[in-house]
C-alpha cells in the first residue's frame, strides 16, 4: 500500500514537472489581462447595492458597443458627481443619463466593469 501511494506521488511529480517544462501555467494562475479603460454615456436601467445596470448610449473610450447592457460595479474609490458637485450612489435614478469612466477587468471567463467616476448628466 505504501509502495503504491509512493509510486502515485512520483508519477504526479513527473507529470507536474513535464507541465512546467512544456510551459503550461498552473491552474491556480488563471490568465488575467491588464485592466482596460473605458468611458461611456449610458442610461440607468436598474440601481442596486454596489452596482448599477446601464444601457450604453455612446462610447467615448474603449471597445464597448452601443446598446450593450452592462452591470457597472462600485469600488471603494468610485466617485459620484452631479453638475460637478459631489453626489452619492443614492442620487442615481432609473432613466437618468450618466457618464461612466472606469476599467474593464478580465480574469479567465469573467469580465467585470468597475467604475472610477459616475457623473449624473440628466
Amino acid at each position: 500500500m505504501i509502495r503504491a501511494s509512493g509510486m502515485l506521488g512520483a508519477v504526479a511529480m513527473i507529470l507536474a514537472a513535464a507541465a512546467v517544462w512544456a510551459g503550461i501555467p498552473p491552474a491556480a494562475q488563471a490568465a488575467t489581462a491588464a485592466p482596460a479603460p473605458f468611458s461611456i454615456q449610458a442610461k440607468v436601467l436598474q440601481v442596486g447595492r454596489g452596482w448599477v445596470q446601464v444601457q450604453v448610449l455612446k462610447v467615448t473610450a474603449g471597445t464597448l458597443k452601443v446598446n450593450a447592457r452592462l452591470r457597472i460595479l462600485e469600488t471603494a474609490k468610485t466617485r459620484y458627481l452631479r453638475a460637478g458637485q459631489a453626489a452619492s450612489a443614492k442620487d442615481l435614478k432609473v432613466g437618468e443619463t450618466v457618464e461612466v469612466v472606469g476599467t474593464v477587468v478580465r480574469s479567465g471567463k469573467t469580465t467585470t466593469y468597475q467604475a472610477t467616476t459616475v457623473s449624473i448628466v440628466r
